[in-house]
């Protein structure tokens, strides 16, 4: 029988990997897979858990660390000061906690300060500030001597990735200060550095034309405001992000000479930024009702806010009071909850995503909800739909909290007509008609094929992705432009794309078209891992079609192995191995396999096989100064080493960062040997230096480190 301690480590381990997922879907792909309300009470739930078990939590925590939005295709730029995210409350009663906390902090430091005592709030116009939580994109903006130098996003906290050029598209952004046109004496034009925090956000009008837009195009539509600003800064083309229609809203000098934070916002104001209005409170309640005011005004604003923050207005104690490892301690946000409203069932859809998963989505009587007419609601998954016992005709509980399709909450049973049917799941893909299949410890029904006119839009954008066959210039658009024009249905007849074919598309020049034609024959010259990747096979990713590749070392041994060998290969299990081999064995795909080699495709592993760190196992725990820890992993990869999640008696060795927590002290307690990342490329520097030349057996085409993919897969 089970003991609590067995049981709260369950739930933790449960939550860890459920938020873990959340956040990084959040920051890494801009989908909101939870509310915002149920992410933070799992967050204090782990908290709690790992104040009951000290050994739970470590510097990697989500409960001590800044969710991550870097991606590797932009430069890092380290913040002066760390760029923290504010923590939530969604009662009075927890706001009242949060100053109460906040004012004893600051009676403490009084009492052995003589600047923080003389700097009293009470000498102040107001205590707090409280401003409308404008539910949109952190940025950093630095300028020097007046003139903007770099534009940098949140990224860990610590570090964040570099916006510049897509930033300087967003109009609320200055460029420079023109003491003539602010109307301002140039003795106010800061010197020197001179860093502005702010949000980046988009108004409601233009997200919907934006996703108008998109419909008429037939791509995919972007599921709210915030994460369309998340992306849209991401984009490599500056000249696509000038089509996202963004605004900026400045609220934060990070070192600033100012007393106040009102001040701060003055400044910047006279500066010529966009900030947003805000009021003054000395106490709870008076916070307490600024916040309704808000609250009740949200629907007639023309951006999306999720709340109000509330900050000490008086600098010096803003700096005496310090942050956490996440959060500073003299700001928090007040959350608003998601509005309900009740609503009749009228019938349920069964859309299939590009991944072949099978969404149930709700058709409803129109209700009014947070400004706008409800018509439609996500049921997520059937295993919601079971949960909710859910009936055609049924009354039910509509929520929006920041997405296009409002949820489903619950259901009003007692309203239940006589004789309503039970919503039930398809057997049959209602795009195709292929039989949906439902995988062990999956929740969802999901349609197996490939050419799925749902699917093949993904299908041909994961083919042609710097992971896969490295296609550059082949984007979406064209995609998509090909497939209406009834040019490729299926992977091969990418490579029977001739000159006349690219022209003939809308806006496509000779010399684009050229670019295309030519990245598509050099694409023939990868390697074997590459084309395993691309085509799209469950659960292979970019790590596990390399090992296959390098095991196997030619296509025509992969098709011919059994799930028995497939399984011997390096962190291939059962599940992979039997995924490779249905996939090699079913008509419609070894058709298609006979045609990409018939049109010189590779059928080779070409890459050098790296024996640095063979028979290693390394973990990687904290912050590394230069790299996240997904590139770390794929040097140490590279390199012919296992990264591992745990320390234990089998590991090599651990690579430690900033911040390293509990894997350190269990390496430490086992003796076993902690390097840090000048140690790991000092190694690969020496191992490549003292490389000898390759014989004759070895001597094959290296796959550079940089062109390496990300391990992505389809599914």
């Amino acid at each position: 029988m089970l003991d609590q301690k067995d049981i709260d480590l369950t739930r933790y381990s449960e939550l860890k990997k459920q938020l873990e997922e959340a956040s990084r879907l959040y920051y890494k792909e801009g989908v909101s897979p939870m509310s915002d309300q149920d992410f933070d009470f799992g967050l204090k739930e782990m908290e709690a858990l790992e104040r009951k078990y000290p050994e739970l939590g470590d510097g990697t925590s989500l409960t001590k660390s800044v969710g991550s939005d870097l991606v590797n295709d932009f430069a890092k730029v380290a913040h002066a000061v760390p760029m923290l995210s504010i923590s939530n409350v969604y009662s009075a009663e927890e706001m009242q906690e949060f100053v109460d906390a906040a004012e004893s902090g600051l009676a403490e430091i009084q009492e052995d300060t003589a600047s923080i005592a003389s700097a009293s709030p009470r000498n102040d116009s107001a205590k707090w500030i409280c401003e409308r939580k404008i539910d949109g994109v952190s940025l950093s903006i630095v300028y020097e001597n007046g003139r903007l130098k770099q534009a940098v996003t949140r990224g860990d906290g610590a570090q964040g990735d570099d916006v510049t050029l897509n930033a300087l598209t967003i109009s609320d952004i200055p460029e420079f200060f023109d003491a003539k046109k602010l109307k301002i004496d140039p003795s106010e034009i800061p010197t020197g550095t001179f860093e502005v925090r702010g949000e980046v956000y988009m108004e409601r009008e233009a997200f919907e034309r934006l996703n108008e837009q998109l419909i008429l195009e037939g791509k995919k539509i972007f599921q709210n405001c915030r994460n369309t600003v998340s992306g849209s800064l991401k984009l490599k083309s500056v000249n696509e992000c000038k089509t996202r229609p963004m605004r900026f809203f400045a609220y934060h000098i990070p070192q600033s000479n100012n007393a106040t934070h009102q001040q701060n916002l003055e400044q910047l104001k006279k500066l010529g930024f966009n900030t947003n209005q805000f009021w003054t409170a000395d106490t709870v309640d008076q916070i307490m009702k600024i916040s309704e005011e808000i609250g009740a005004d949200r629907d007639n604003l023309p951006f999306d806010i999720d709340g109000m923050v509330v900050k000490l207005n008086n600098l010096e104690q803003q700096r005496a009071l310090g942050t956490t490892s996440k959060s500073p301690r003299w700001a928090i946000a007040y959350k608003f909850k998601a509005e309900r409203a009740y609503t009749p069932l009228l019938s349920v859809e069964f859309q299939v995503g590009r991944t072949g998963a099978v969404t149930p989505v709700a058709n409803l009587a129109p209700v009014r909800l947070a400004g706008t007419t409800v018509k439609r609601a996500t049921l997520h998954n059937f295993d919601e739909v079971a949960r909710l016992d859910l009936h055609f005709g049924d009354t039910v509980g509509v929520e929006k909290g920041g997405e296009i399709i409002p949820k489903i909450t619950d259901v009003k049973k007692e309203l239940r007509p006589v004789g309503a049917v039970p919503v039930t799941a398809p057997e049959f893909c209602p795009e195709c008609g292929t039989p949906l299949t439902h995988v062990d410890g999956e929740v969802i029904l999901r349609c197996e094929n490939l050419h799925c006119k749902a699917q093949v839009q993904c299908l041909f954008e994961h083919f042609v992705s710097r992971e896969a066959m490295n296609i550059e210039n082949l984007g979406p658009s064209l995609i998509a432009s090909l497939i209406a024009t009834g040019k490729i249905k299926r992977i091969p007849d990418l490579y029977r794309l001739t000159m006349e074919d690219l022209e003939s598309q809308e806006r496509m020049a000779k010399k684009s078209a050229k670019n295309v034609f030519d990245a598509i024959q050099a694409s023939k010259e990868r390697s074997l891992e590459n084309l395993l990747h691309g085509l799209g096979i469950r659960f292979v990713g970019r790590t596990s079609a390399r090992n296959i590749a390098k095991h196997f070392r030619t296509l025509e041994a992969i098709r011919t192995a059994t799930p028995e060998q497939l399984q011997g290969v390096t962190d291939v299990g059962e599940r992979i191995g039997y995924s490779v081999y249905d996939f090699f064995h079913t008509d419609m795909y070894t058709a298609e396999i006979d045609e990409l080699v018939a049109l010189g495709c590779p059928q080779e592993f070409k890459g050098v096989v790296k024996t640095l760190f063979a028979g290693q196992t390394a973990v990687i725990t904290g912050t590394l100064p230069s790299m996240d820890r997904d590139e770390a992993r794929k040097l140490i990869e590279e390199n012919g080493g296992k990264v591992s999640g745990s320390v234990s008696k089998k590991t090599s060795w651990v690579l430690a960062g900033e911040a390293a927590g509990s894997k350190l002290t269990k390496a430490n307690e086992l003796g076993v040997p902690v390097h840090d990342e000048a140690w790991l490329l000092q190694q690969i520097a020496e191992s490549t230096e003292n490389a000898a030349e390759p014989s004759a057996d070895a001597a094959e085409t290296s796959v550079d480190a940089a062109e390496m993919p990300l391990q992505t897969s389809l599914f």
